[in-house]
């Protein structure tokens, strides 16, 4: 880590100068910024500029601070260092939760908000679509992490300088409305300049509202509409809603990788569940005759430590290797790198919203929900889940499973399963592993009553059920 440790310094000494200089020549300024244009003029501004802007803040929200604290609580990650060691342990304040409440109700609703009111008089239906799906996205969060919300007086500030909190299975409801108005707004006229996710296609947008809803409806138990709008979600990975990446520190890198790498080096690692589940060499992995998770393990973690950590044979890190600060090739950059996209609705979640609902119906129905889960295996099987290094140089197995696998003497059965009980742990353990370091894991763990027996903290015998209100 002595590059990073290199650039750490170097950017601290240049801020350092660059105050120095500016707090020795502001008489050199003075005078020179006389443009009177009202920036607060929302007419002013070209509407691409709301569209990208509320995609950064989109990342960020899904991304940052609460994909890390709901990735320590749900086995993704462990807290290592200062209040990462706290926070694992389920010790957390209002103020953890300053910059998701601040991000979801200033940052992005004030984006979006500004976008729709430029794009509606030229009857761009399109904008305004996009921007209700990442409003839905949002807003659906909120109410998943916190419960009762605001919502409904949000945009009727300065009217309403303190809006009520509406009911959560209100702002659930609320939000599909949303949705529902962003497919019918997808399916009309205009453009999505600035769309930077999804080069403003109509139909992987509206595609990715399907899987909002079906997402938002897995929530809640209905799991009949959460089928429905899956089968009309998102059909492969090439309409992923992806949260894309750059080499650029405080810039374009992946939060992930700017945080353990960059900003807070040593705070938070991987000696949690997750990579164990992965690892064939650890008990009660999910590997099994038709099942091998090597290439995942390996580049999703760094098994060993080795990276921010003295090596340890039993212990992991988020693997964030990346070409132009470690020196590997572009092709075995892991999934916390730099550049690395990060997945935000995707083919892969849509198909175990299918299978999941499928299995939890009144009448569950385990072929259908089997069908599903053959289909995203098939896709893993082809190698393209893992950057191409790891393909080629770590073994990977998903062959299709068979009702048989999950009866009580099958591969894929803990022994004590009805063959039902076995076939839904495989398709939840598969949701887990596949969010994660998504808030998706923590929301599964809650919702599910913990079905798949994450352990929890040493002395604890419950987890956090919602966030706290931010401050």
């Amino acid at each position: 880590m002595k590059n990073i440790i290199n650039k750490g310094t170097l950017a601290i000494l240049l801020a350092t100068g660059v105050f120095l200089l500016n707090s020795n020549c502001t008489n050199l300024t003075n005078g020179l910024s006389t443009d009177p244009v009202n920036l607060t003029n929302p007419s002013v501004i070209d509407p691409s500029k709301y569209m990208s802007g509320a995609q950064v803040v989109l990342i960020g929200i899904f991304e940052g601070d609460q994909a890390r604290q709901a990735g320590m609580w749900s086995g993704y990650f462990s807290g290592e260092d200062r209040q990462y060691l706290g926070l694992s342990n389920y010790v957390t304040s209002g103020q953890d939760y300053d910059v998701e409440w601040v991000s979801i109700y200033t940052s992005l609703f004030k984006n979006t908000q500004l976008l729709k009111q430029n794009a509606a008089p030229s009857n761009n239906f399109v904008s305004v679509g996009i921007a209700q799906v990442m409003e839905a996205m949002s807003i659906g969060l909120a109410a998943d992490m916190w419960g009762d919300v605001p919502y409904s007086q949000i945009t009727r500030y300065p009217a309403v300088s303190t809006p009520k909190f509406d009911n959560q299975a209100t702002v659930y409801a609320s939000a599909q409305a949303l949705l529902d108005s962003a497919i019918a707004n997808l399916a009309s006229t205009g453009s999505a300049p600035g769309d930077f996710m999804l080069g403003g296609s109509k139909s992987a947008w509206t595609a990715v509202a399907h899987t909002v809803k079906a997402r938002l409806y897995l929530h809640v138990r209905d799991y009949a509409n959460a089928i429905t709008q899956a089968g009309l979600g998102i059909a492969s990975v090439s309409g992923n809603l992806m949260a894309t990446h750059g080499n650029a520190y405080l810039q374009t890198f992946n939060l992930y990788y700017s945080f353990t790498t960059y900003d807070r080096s040593g705070y938070m690692s991987a000696n949690s569940f997750a990579p164990k589940l992965l690892d064939a060499s650890q008990p009660g992995s999910r590997n099994n005759a038709k099942t091998d998770e090597t290439a995942r393990l390996n580049y999703i973690y760094y098994p060993g430590s080795g990276l921010n950590f003295a090596p340890q044979a039993g212990t992991y890190e988020p693997n964030v290797l990346v070409d132009f600060d470690w020196g590997n090739p572009a092709n075995m950059n892991g999934f916390f790198g730099a550049t690395t996209s990060f997945p935000l609705v995707t083919f892969q979640e849509n198909q175990l919203i299918l299978a999941e609902s499928y299995m939890k119906q009144a009448a569950p129905d385990p072929t259908s929900a089997l069908n599903a889960l053959n289909t995203l295996r098939a896709y893993y099987a082809t190698g393209a889940h893992v950057n191409s290094g790891y393909a080629a140089a770590y073994s990977y197995n998903y062959q299709p499973y068979v009702p048989a696998d999950f009866a009580p003497a099958g591969i894929d059965n803990n022994g004590t399963d009805t063959q039902n009980q076995a076939l839904l742990r495989e398709i939840l353990e598969e949701r887990y592993v596949t969010l994660i370091g998504q808030i998706e894991g923590w929301t599964d763990m809650r919702r599910t009553g913990n079905f798949i027996n994450i352990p929890l903290p040493t002395g604890k015998t419950d987890y956090p059920r919602r966030g706290l209100y931010s401050q």
